[in-house]
């Protein structure tokens, strides 16, 4: 009975890689697709840095989302502060968001000025909450974060991501920060 079995499916897929029909159809013409929008920069912008964002990681209505900037540059490039941020619509347009620096779910040490080697990079974190707190209207959502090394300065870059803020319309960040221990600061004399 095995062996009846295995042979009619093997039969099967050898009439059906043959094809049936006399005249073989033409296959239609798809336009090629559109890329799709990258979630990061391009490899190395003009200004020698370059912002990418990571996945968000989202709980109980909390969102959070690291964010790198990497000095891929040959020079030293120096960064103190917070990001610039803006969150876009899907057509690419500034949507009303309320900014603000620190949080009250992530740790934010505030300002410190680092210079970054190439190939060095520091890290801030975007909190946000999808809170419905006006039923009167429509919920914010963005397509994509225009990300700046420095509040109104440097050419933006565009990283593609949902960005849910429900009614509430805010948004924090925290400081641009190394990774790993801080240093001890030195005792004042």
């Amino acid at each position: 009975m095995t062996r009846t079995l295995l042979a009619a499916v093997l039969g099967v897929a050898a009439f059906a890689g043959t094809g049936c029909a006399a005249g073989a159809e033409p296959e239609a013409q798809v336009p090629p697709a559109k890329p799709a929008p990258s979630r990061t920069a391009p490899a190395c912008p003009e200004d020698g840095v370059v912002i990418k964002g990571s996945r968000v990681d989202a709980a109980m209505g909390t969102r959070a989302m690291g964010i790198t900037l990497t000095n891929c540059g040959k020079r030293p490039y120096q960064v103190n502060g917070y990001a610039g941020v803006r969150v876009l619509d899907e057509d690419r347009k500034p949507l009303d968001v309320q900014v603000d620096h620190g949080s009250d779910v992530v740790d934010d040490v505030g300002p410190e000025t680092v210079t970054l080697r190439p190939g060095e990079h520091v890290r801030a974190v975007l909190m946000w909450r999808n809170r419905v707190t006006d039923v009167t209207g429509p919920a914010v959502n963005g397509a994509f974060l225009a990300l700046t090394p420095a509040e109104g300065g440097g050419r933006p870059q565009l990283v593609r991501e949902l960005i849910d803020l429900g009614t509430t319309g805010e948004l924090g960040i925290t400081a641009w920060h190394r990774e790993g221990p801080k240093p001890k600061p030195k005792p004042r004399t």
